[in-house]
């Protein structure tokens, strides 16, 4: 297995790298944002407003499966970048951002990218005098309002992943229309990631085996797409595909195990909302799933009466989760984020790349993982 150290300069250096493919993922997002916004002139009815008042959080984002997607392309193809090429796999980041805006509304999470969620700020909006009032499903109609907006945004967003493709003419047809039967695929598998999620919710029990499932068919997918589509608009040969593919399970993987440590506080972490959201809303995480199967059982109990309390959480109780995981969880999750990071890596090594920025940029992205606080 290869060497995956890094420093805190190689994140740096990864940021300087990432930077030109966040100015274009943004600059083609924001020409097609522009461009729905043009042909939907502001009402006065709020429903009118919500896209326009959320767009921050479009551009926001790590744009990691972007620049995968065009790192990929441009290493295996030995080709910079066309228009073209740029604006089609934005589908990569509006699909991302429909489903935060769906995922925020069922974790009931008010915060995205250091931002209101969309659903919470959408709440503001609402001008009935029962806000206050509770409905049938949300707390309050008022919430019930933000909801239902946010849940239309969404579906416009993935309009405009398709649009995103649909619109990057310069791409013969077929290419077309195997990235929208890549999308459509995602769609399902992703679905299916999704659901698993929520039924963990009220499992007795998570296996880390059935996180690893649920995490392959959810994170995992997306980029595991951004791989595919690298290898189409190249037009590279099934084994390259299937190794850039290898690369991105095990990247997605140590990337997902990261968020989760940061997540909960465990590293340091400057994640936009709360480090300790994930332990006050008792999600299962693969360090939920790790802490089950490693605590012996007077600690697992422990565990399991500060987990997952919501509200009533307390410091203590944040406190005593967070150092059960660092005694008993923490050096397994670093050992596994580091095999999956050398496995990345190796996947790399084995892909012939015509332009070798391409596979520098892409494992310094998996390197840097273990160092990366937000």
């Amino acid at each position: 297995m290869a060497t995956v150290t890094a420093t805190a300069a190689d994140l740096e250096r990864l940021e300087t790298l990432l930077s030109p493919y966040r100015a274009r993922a943004n600059t083609a997002m924001r020409a097609l944002f522009d461009a729905y916004l043009h042909e939907r002139p502001e009402g006065r009815s709020p429903s009118m407003r919500t896209m326009r008042r959320n767009a921050r959080i479009f551009f926001a984002g790590k744009r990691y499966r972007y620049a995968l997607a065009v790192a990929g392309f441009e290493g295996l193809s030995g080709n910079p970048a066309d228009s073209a090429v740029l604006r089609a796999v934005t589908w990569l980041e509006w699909y991302h951002l429909y489903t935060l805006f769906l995922d925020d509304i069922m974790d009931e999470d008010v915060r995205r990218r250091r931002l209101p969620s969309a659903w919470f700020a959408n709440t503001a909006l609402y001008r009935g005098p029962d806000g206050a009032r509770r409905s049938i499903l949300f707390a309050s109609r008022r919430v019930r309002y933000g909801a239902s907006q946010a849940i239309l945004d969404a579906l416009r967003i993935r309009s405009l992943a398709e649009r995103a493709i649909e619109g990057a003419t310069g791409l013969d047809p077929p290419v077309r229309e195997r990235l929208l039967e890549e999308l459509t695929e995602v769609d399902l598998v992703l679905s299916d990631g999704q659901g698993l999620d929520i039924d963990f919710e009220t499992a007795k029990r998570v296996r880390e085996a059935d996180y690893e499932a649920m995490s392959v068919r959810k994170t995992g997918r997306l980029y595991v797409g951004a791989a595919a589509t690298a290898a189409l608009l190249a037009d590279a040969s099934d084994a390259n595909r299937k190794t850039l593919e290898a690369f991105a399970i095990h990247f997605s993987t140590a990337f997902q195990d990261r968020d989760d440590l940061l997540g909960t506080g465990v590293v340091p972490s400057k994640i936009g909302g709360s480090s300790s959201g994930d332990i006050a809303q008792g999600k299962r995480t693969r360090l939920y799933a790790m802490a089950m199967e490693r605590l012996p059982a007077k600690e697992r109990t422990a565990f399991l009466t500060s987990y997952g309390r919501g509200p009533r959480s307390t410091t203590r109780d944040i406190t005593r989760v967070r150092e059960l995981l660092r005694t008993y969880v923490l050096e397994a999750m670093n050992e596994r984020i580091e095999r999956n990071i050398a496995a990345a890596v190796d996947a790399l090594d084995r892909i012939p790349f015509r332009d070798p920025a391409a596979r520098d940029l892409l494992s310094l992205l998996a390197r840097v993982q273990p160092v990366r606080a937000s």
